[in-house]
Parts: structure tokens; sequence; C-alpha cells
């Protein structure tokens, strides 16, 4: 693995993880957060339709809900664009619906 993309990759995760003072103690996602989580999906999975957006927003508001977990999105969001580089978003769709309702009973 190279170094310069690993950290890069880190600090835009970082943005997710708010650290307060302490900083060994994580401060709650709230609304301001999951915004660029959304745009981190939509950009990152190249979505294109309508649908697409509509149902990235949807994974943004169940996170926000804490329906389902920011790790499990972000590791997903890796996995399809590490599967497929040029168009992410069917292998995010097909795996999330296939966690969400396995480990969570969300049907999406």
């Amino acid at each position: 693995m190279k170094r310069r993309p690993f950290l890069f990759g880190l600090t835009g995760l970082a943005g997710l993880l708010a650290v307060d003072a302490n900083p060994f103690e994580l401060r709650q996602l709230d609304a301001a957060d999951i915004a660029p989580l959304v745009d981190q999906l939509k950009a990152g999975l190249k979505a294109r339709k309508p649908s697409e957006h509509l149902f990235i927003e949807r994974v943004g508001k169940l996170v926000e809900e804490r329906v389902l977990p920011v790790s499990m999105v972000l590791g997903i969001f890796s996995y399809a664009r590490k599967k497929h580089s040029r168009y992410p978003f069917p292998y995010f769709q097909q795996a999330l619906r296939i966690r969400a309702e396995k480990e969570f009973g969300v049907k999406l």
C-alpha cells in the first residue's frame, strides 16, 4: 500500500468524526456532519440518476437517525470503489441492501 493515498484517505474520514478537547472522546454525529457524508457518497459513487441520488439521501437519513452505522456505510463505500472504479454505485447499492436487511432488518 502506498503511504500518500492512504494518508489522504484518512484525512477524508477524519472530517466525519470530530474530536473535542479530549482526544479520546468522540462527539456524536449530527445533521451538519451527515451532509458531508451524503456529498462524499454522491461524488465517490459517481451517482448520476435521480433515483441514485434519492437512495444516497435515504442512506444519509438512516445514518442520521442511527438506524445504520456510519462505519458500515463507509466500509461498503470503500468496497464498492475497489470493486469497480468506473461506476461503483450498483455494487454499493446491492451490498448495502443485503447487509442492512441481514443485520438490521432495514429494507432499502
